[in-house]
């Protein structure tokens, strides 16, 4: 047993010494603290040709990557759905923020989400109709009356008087072009862009009225949380003068013209010489 005194105490030495030196490790040599996990927002664009293109292209994505730009502890992934499914994602729960989206008359409290505080900007809408059956504005509010019930195709939640659920801008213009609906009303750039497009020459259109440019969020806590946080995007957007280089990509005021050809003038009638 003596002869292994000697082992014994080396061994506790060592000991000794191992936890002397952890026990003195300082605190700067722990492990490095993560980083910040990057927080994910969901981001539904209903598509819209040329705005809200179905590859993310588009003024519309560009907002929203301008807006992600701002925070780097923030990512906006965005997806493409129908205009319908976009707002059905922002209802749901699955999305954080949606667009396109115009604040409309109806009391909110019809509405099963919200819009954001903070407008973007003006966006010009305009009724179209059959130049056969020319509907106005004032025929669409009622203030001028008319023979018959309007069929009149639209955003729903965006009009204070009732309409149908446009399904799409292509097959509203070509049900109206046909004598199918009375009216169409859509934001000028996206309806005037698929007119001409499709060619179609018996459709008349008339201004109908500025609407502002929101975002569509969540009613509830989660939603005045992001209303707060688009408020202070769009704020320093608008600062930084970014927010109105992109939004001359997406919307400018009403513009006048008619996809109608002019109607040709009579020639005049020349009277015979007097003999």
């Amino acid at each position: 047993m003596t002869r292994h005194i000697p082992l014994l105490l080396l061994v506790v030495t060592l000991l000794g010494s191992a936890t002397l030196g952890l026990s003195q490790t300082p605190e700067n040599d722990a492990a490095p603290e993560q980083p910040k996990p990057v927080r994910i927002l969901n981001a539904h664009l209903g598509e819209l040709p040329g705005l809200i293109n179905a590859d993310k292209t588009g003024p519309f994505v560009d907002l929203v990557h301008a807006i992600d730009d701002l925070y780097p502890d923030v990512t906006i992934k965005i997806t493409i759905y129908p205009i319908a499914r976009a707002m059905a994602g922002v209802i749901s729960g699955k999305a954080d923020l949606g667009l396109p989206a115009i604040r409309n008359l109806k009391d909110i409290d019809m509405l099963a989400y919200r819009f954001s505080t903070r407008s973007f900007g003006k966006v010009a809408h305009v009724i179209y109709s059959n130049t056969a059956y020319p509907v106005t504005t004032d025929m669409a509010y009622g203030i001028v009356p008319t023979k018959r019930d309007l069929l009149i195709e639209a955003v729903p939640d965006y009009m204070p008087f009732p309409v149908q659920r446009s399904m799409s801008i292509e097959q509203s213009l070509r049900k109206l072009s046909r004598g199918r609906i009375d009216a169409f009303v859509w934001a000028q750039e996206e309806a005037d862009l698929m007119l001409k497009q499709l060619g179609l020459t018996n459709i008349r259109r008339e201004f109908f009225g500025d609407f502002e440019d929101v975002f569509i969020i969540q009613k509830g806590a989660a939603g005045d949380e992001m209303d707060e946080f688009l408020r202070q995007a769009i704020d320093q957007l608008a600062a930084t003068g970014k927010l109105a280089e992109i939004y001359e990509k997406i919307h400018r005021p009403y513009v006048e013209w008619q996809p109608s050809p002019p109607a040709k003038a009579e020639p005049a009638t020349t009277l015979p010489a007097t003999p």
